[in-house]
């Protein structure tokens, strides 16, 4: 089975137990259980925390750090299907199917965290002009603009022609080279893909975000270039990813301009990357939110509706026996009824001097009599014989 922790959930239960206890109950093993302490950013107790704190010296907890930008607040452990773990000792573990979800909430603002951020930035950092020591996706790209190159000095071929000689080529590539230097020490993954190496992703805690460098005109191609200059303006665009087809979209964007290049808002595109990481995990709690309330909800009203409409049916049964038990009462009064009217049928067909054969009655009288009043008997559910004939039926 597996289990589903907050970061804090699972802060406190390794500092609650040793950790080979806490594996074991979970069903893991100690190297597992402390994997997904580092994957959610979790401190584990050092070693000999446990033997101090039993021998009763002064022990220090540490602190559980603030969940990193665009990081989830989820860590999953085990094998299966992961269930919310619950604290709860009657609990079983598991979430209700259909209870309602709360809304997420978040110990710090954007403004928090986006200050956070920028307290994060190395103090020191430099800016590097040239693509000596570059950072090493951007190296990787030279090297092979270098293999194009020599092979198309053996070759005399210039089909597959170095790709980042041109002038705005090289700014381009200085320019990533600096900012991925300035993500990673944010613990931002970068990756770049792409034949001209257009296509960048970065991996922010559990978000990617997509962003190109190009020319201004390539991605802008109706924008105004500013003062009739010439289209080597660099420019950077960020898709922030969004959840519903009706959000409207939205793009961040930064270009050379008449306040100076893009290389001056370094600093400021870093922090605006990671903080965009955070708001797109944000979106994405806010979307699951809805999506399992309205899932929820609507599961909650079709079981409502199953409810009222299988207690209408009782209803509705009851009301339909109790209309037969009366319709079974209306028919025994009324076979009662019929059965001394036949009765007092044949006494004044008896007593009368004006009873006529194949009028009053048929064939001998006596044996009509005996006759009728036998019929009166079967009818009569007050008479044994009446009894005795519905078992007859019934069998």
């Amino acid at each position: 089975m597996g289990f589903a922790f907050t970061r804090r959930q699972l802060y406190e239960l390794v500092w609650q137990r040793p950790v080979s206890v806490v594996a074991e109950s979970l069903g893991v093993s100690n190297v597992g259980l402390a994997k997904a302490c580092r994957r959610g950013d979790i401190p584990l107790p050092p070693r000999g925390y446990w033997a101090r704190l039993h021998a009763g010296q002064h022990v220090t907890r540490s602190q559980l750090p603030p969940r990193g930008p665009g990081a989830s607040d989820r860590v999953d452990i085990g094998s299966g299907k992961p269930q919310a773990f619950r604290i709860d000792d009657n609990d079983d573990g598991s979430i209700a199917e259909y209870e309602i979800p709360q809304p997420p909430v978040y110990d710090e603002t954007l403004e928090a965290i986006e200050k956070r951020i920028r307290q994060s930035l190395p103090q020191k950092f430099r800016y590097v002009h040239e693509l000596e020591n570059s950072q090493p996706l951007i190296a990787q790209l030279l090297r092979e603009d270098d293999v194009r190159r020599n092979a198309m000095a053996k070759s005399g071929y210039s089909w597959d022609k170095p790709r980042f000689e041109s002038r705005f080529e090289q700014r381009r590539l200085i320019f990533l080279s600096n900012l991925f230097r300035l993500l990673v020490a944010l613990d931002v993954r970068c990756t770049i893909r792409g034949r001209e190496a257009r296509q960048i992703i970065l991996q922010v805690g559990s978000q990617h975000v997509d962003l190109r460098v190009d020319l201004l005109e390539s991605l802008r191609p109706r924008k105004r270039i500013p003062g009739g200059k010439s289209g080597a303006l660099m420019a950077l665009e960020v898709r922030v990813a969004r959840w519903k087809h009706d959000d409207p979209e939205e793009r961040l964007f930064w270009s050379d301009g008449p306040t100076g290049k893009l290389e001056i808002q370094l600093r400021d595109i870093a922090v605006a990357l990671v903080l965009t990481g955070e708001r797109q995990y944000r979106k994405a709690k806010q979307f699951s939110y809805e999506w399992n309330k309205h899932f929820a909800e609507d599961r909650i009203k079709r079981i409502g509706e199953a409810a009222r409409a299988a207690e209408a049916s009782a209803r509705e049964e009851l009301a339909q026996s109790e209309r037969d038990r009366i319709g079974r009462l209306l028919s025994q009064v009324t076979a009662h009824q019929q059965a001394q009217l036949v009765r007092n049928y044949v006494c004044k067909v008896r007593d009368s001097k004006h009873a006529l054969d194949e009028r009053a009655f048929d064939g001998d009288f006596e044996a009509w009599s005996r006759w009728a009043l036998s019929v009166a008997d079967q009818i009569d559910p007050l008479c044994q014989s009446f009894d005795t004939e519905r078992k007859a039926n019934n069998e």
